[in-house]
Formats: C-alpha cells, structure tokens, sequence
C-alpha cells in the first residue's frame, strides 16, 4: 500500500488531544487541522501529509528488528538503516536502561499494539525518558492502572503526535511499516484488535501483529493483506490460538521469532511450534536465546545476532556492511529475493564464503551416502582457516574440521555425508545414511567459537 492509496489527509493530534477522545470513549476521527509531517532533517512541516512520514534518509545497507527479552512480553525495537527507530510495544517493566544498551536514546514511532500490561508496561518508562516523536495504537481503551499510567505520560507529553491505527504507510529511513486493517470496535477483544504492522526494506519483509488471534488473523486473510514475508513475529507469544493454516499459508515465514518467557500458559504451544516448523520456519525464542536481533538486507537476505551479541550489533549501527566491530552470529537467508544460489557469509567473519547442498544421491541416498554431499567456496583474496569449525544439518549431523584445515582463496573443498579419506580438499562425514533431505534442510557453518559463518537453507 502506497501513501497515495490513504483515502484522505488525517489530522495531526497531540497525545493530549487523543488521549481526551480515549477517555471520552471517541472514535480517533481527524480534526479539521492541518496534517503534517517532517521534512528531511526531522524538522515539523505544515505542507507534508501525515500518511506519508518521511523521516530522514541518509544512506545504509541494514535494517535491524530486534526482539527483546523482556520475559512473558512483548518488545520489538526497529532500527532503520538510516539510524531511526521504531519501539513496537514495551514489555511489562521500565526497559529504557536496557534500550540505552542498545544504543537507543530517542524514539521515532513508539507503537502500542494493544493495551495489555505485558506489552504496554514499560511504556510510560519511556515516554518519560527520551524523546518520543510520534506514538501510535489501536484506541481501544483499558481499565487498567497499567493503562492509566501510560496516558498520564501521554498527558505530560502534549509534543508527542498521535497517531490512529488506520492503513497507512510510514516511511521510517529507507524502511516502510504498513499498517494493517484493524477489525471495528466492540466487535472483538483486545488480542484481536492488535495493531499489525508489514516492515519493508527492500525485498525483506517482517509481520508483526501483537496478540492478534484467530479472528483477526482471519480478518486479515480474507482483507488479502498477509504477504509473504522473511520474518514473522509469533502471534500470541507462540499460542495455538496464535496462527492458522491459511495464515501461515499466505505468510510462508523463513524465519518465526517467538517473544515469550516463564508463563503459565503453556506459551509456546506443541501445536504452534509443529505448525511452524511445518512451514520450514526456523524458530527463535527469546526464552531461550535472550535477545534476538534479526538482520534484513535489501536483497532479502538476513542475518541473525542473539543473547549478549545483539547490543554490540546495535551499538555499531544495526550490522552495517563491512563494520569490523560488528560481532553478529549471523545466518544468512539463502535463496531469497536475489535468486543466488548459496549462503551469503557474515557480516563479522572476515570470511567470503559460498555454501551449496547437493541433497539428491544418484539411486537410493541410503545406500549412497557419499552421492550427495556440501561444497563450501572460498570466494575471497585471502585463505581461511577452518580448523575446529563445524559443519552440520537441522538434525544436528555434524562434522568438524581438523585442526590445520585451510580453504586457500578462489578454492573450494567438498564434503561427502558417507566414509571415505580426507586428504584437504576432499572430507567425509563419514555417516552410512543420507544426512540432507531431499525436501529441504539447512546447513550451517560455525566457527570455532560457536558463531554461525554462514548458513544455506533451501
């Protein structure tokens, strides 16, 4: 949806203004003002229509979409290539220190998807302090102390410009974040009213719609508005409430990031974690893996930072091209919009590296082990030393190689699933069954720390 498709100039409103509509249990109707919007330096410009945010836009390669781990909650911090930033709900405690560990110190668009504590919590934190410029839900009121407080600090910010969950599309740098039809009022519960948002760069595209549930994941199926997507945030924290199968359908994620942390809901469901992987979605939790940051280039490719590495990534930029202080455990979408065959190599690894899977074995691959097999291409000027570095596949079928192990520069090693002699250009894992399937499978190469190098998914 381009901003020329918005039916109308909408007003600008102060958090004040709106948050009186709220309390007033108003509909969020445009008041006969000017719109405005921001010109290239982030200053107010009466001439500019709201629907069409445009923030500054210097140049960069990399959008980061960086899941917090806040616990049972919900916290998404957007970083534009061009440095601006997008908070998509706040968790249930104060998360400003932990943003400032990321290198945040001010916000472009702060959204609540809906109004429920473990995801509006520490939101009043933050409007209370740094910089907010535009703030953005679904104005469905609460009843809630949690709910007050937040428009208690709306109240105090009468700067900050509100903004209604209508579709639109919001230029955030280079990025877009489209927002997705909303179900009427008092038609539903508060889950299914989330704020849904598409975010564009390039060809990577990401969803991430709250606590939507079946309902409004429905709804928006039949609005033909789900597209596919590289990324998707678990709706619900990984409910099985939280997907169905035309959605999935319509989404085909490549990769499912599931915000959850201790519960006692069952969060995440058997039934949501088999569906996603169904999809051939890999599947990251923030209980598990803490912070997830996942990395989007233009192209379509992506790449992953997890647990203590992601503030070092967003404090150099968010995984910028070339950064040498960028340490991201990085796996790279191969395959994708470009079309290239093989695995793009990490961003911090030094390394130039190609993967490709050879899955299908002349005959029968069980008897023929050595007949599929991986071909690792050293695309740079330089050798790489690959010695303890580990190869393996989603079922964890590994192979480590030897100590001394070199991939001279422009050459490339082959390695076989069966038994068989290594001699330092060839190697064999030395299983007596397939390893790769047929239909599908990742195979990851890690460094001797334990860092993804590369990865090749197809």
């Amino acid at each position: 949806m381009s901003p020329s498709n918005i039916p109308g100039p909408r007003a600008a409103f102060t958090a004040t203004a709106a948050m009186r509509a709220i309390l007033a249990g108003l509909a969020m109707a445009a008041l006969p003002q000017a719109s405005r919007g921001l010109d290239g330096v982030g200053r107010v410009d009466s001439g500019a229509a709201l629907a069409g945010i445009a923030l500054p836009s210097p140049t960069d390669t990399t959008l980061a979409i960086t899941f917090l781990d806040v616990g049972q909650g919900d916290a998404v911090l957007i970083r534009a290539p061009e440095g601006q930033t997008a908070l998509v709900d706040a968790g249930r405690r104060d998360i400003v220190p932990l943003l400032r560990e990321m290198g945040v110190d001010g916000i472009d668009l702060l959204v609540a998807t809906h109004p429920h504590a473990d995801h509006i919590g520490g939101m009043a934190a933050v409007i209370r302090s740094m910089p907010v410029r535009f703030y953005m839900d679904s104005g469905q009121p609460h009843t809630t102390a949690t709910y007050r407080g937040l428009l208690a600090a709306l109240e105090a910010r009468p700067e900050i410009t509100y903004l209604e969950a209508v579709p639109r599309t919001i230029s955030l740098g280079s990025a877009e974040i489209e927002v997705l039809p909303l179900l009427p009022r008092a038609t539903t519960d508060l889950n299914n009213r989330s704020v849904a948002l598409v975010v564009r760069f390039g060809s990577f595209t990401a969803l991430l719609s709250g606590d939507s549930e079946v309902q409004q994941l429905t709804h928006l199926v039949g609005r033909g508005v789900v597209p596919a997507v590289t990324l998707l945030k678990a709706p619900h924290h990984g409910s099985d409430n939280g997907f169905t199968w035309p959605f999935l359908e319509a989404a085909r994620p490549e990769v499912v990031v599931i915000s959850v942390g201790r519960n006692g809901y069952g969060h995440p469901r058997p039934a949501a974690l088999r569906a996603y992987a169904d999809v051939g979605a890999t599947v990251l939790r923030t209980d598990l893996a803490g912070h997830v940051a996942i990395l989007g280039y233009e192209h379509g490719d992506f790449g992953v930072a997890r647990g203590e590495q992601v503030a070092a990534v967003m404090r150099a930029g968010g995984g910028q091209s070339g950064s040498e202080d960028v340490v991201a455990d990085a796996v790279v979408g191969a395959g994708s919009a470009a079309g290239a065959p093989g695995g793009v190599s990490a961003a911090d690894s030094g390394a130039d590296l190609r993967l490709s899977v050879y899955a299908d074995a002349p005959g029968n691959d069980n008897r023929n082990p050595n007949g599929e097999y991986v071909v690792i291409q050293n695309l740079g000027a330089v050798a790489q030393a690959i010695g303890g570095w580990r190869l393996c596949d989603l079922a964890n079928h590994c192979f480590s190689f030897p100590a001394g192990a070199v991939l001279a520069a422009g050459a490339t090693i082959t390695l076989y699933s069966g038994p068989g002699r290594s001699d330092g250009n060839r190697y064999h894992m030395g299983y007596r069954r397939a390893v790769w399937n047929n239909n599908g499978d990742t195979a990851t190469l890690y460094d001797e720390r334990g860092a993804v190098v590369v990865a090749y998914r197809y």
